[in-house]
C-alpha cells in the first residue's frame, strides 16, 4: 500500500512501514539510482547478490559496505515479523517496482523457515 500525507489519511491498523528511517528501507536511494534499479539493487541485496566488490565498483566506501552487510543481517533475521502483514511505502501504486514486494517476498518465505526451526 502507499503511504500518503493527505489530510485526515492513515495508516491502517497492523501495516508496517517499510520506508526510511526504518530498518526496513532501501538503502539504494532512487534519487541515486532511479526508482527501477534501486529496487532491483535492493532485491540482489537481500539476496546476497551484490558483493562487496560491486557495491566497491558503485562508489560504496569500505565502512558504507560494512554497514550495508550489517543492515542486511539485521533486515534478514527479523523478516519473520513482518510475515502476513501489510507494509506501506513511498512507491507508486502504478509503479511495478517496489522493495515492500521483495519483503513481502522473503518474509513469507523467512516465516515459513522460523516456523520449522521451534
Amino acid at each position: 500500500m502507499q503511504r500518503t500525507r493527505k489530510k485526515g489519511s492513515a495508516m491502517p491498523g497492523g501495516a508496517i512501514y517499510v520506508g526510511r528511517p526504518t530498518m526496513w528501507g532501501n538503502p539504494f536511494q532512487s534519487r541515486r539510482w532511479g526508482h527501477a534499479k534501486s529496487v532491483i539493487l535492493h532485491d540482489r541485496w537481500l539476496q546476497g547478490r551484490l558483493g562487496a566488490l560491486s557495491l566497491e565498483r558503485m562508489d560504496f566506501c569500505p565502512a558504507e559496505i560494512e554497514a550495508l552487510y550489517r543492515m542486511r543481517e539485521r533486515v534478514l533475521t527479523g523478516l519473520h515479523h513482518i510475515a502476513g502483514h501489510a507494509l506501506a511505502c513511498w512507491c507508486p501504486l502504478s509503479s511495478k517496482w517496489c522493495h515492500a514486494e521483495t519483503l513481502i517476498r522473503m518474509a513469507n518465505v523467512h516465516a515459513d523457515y522460523e516456523k520449522f526451526a521451534a
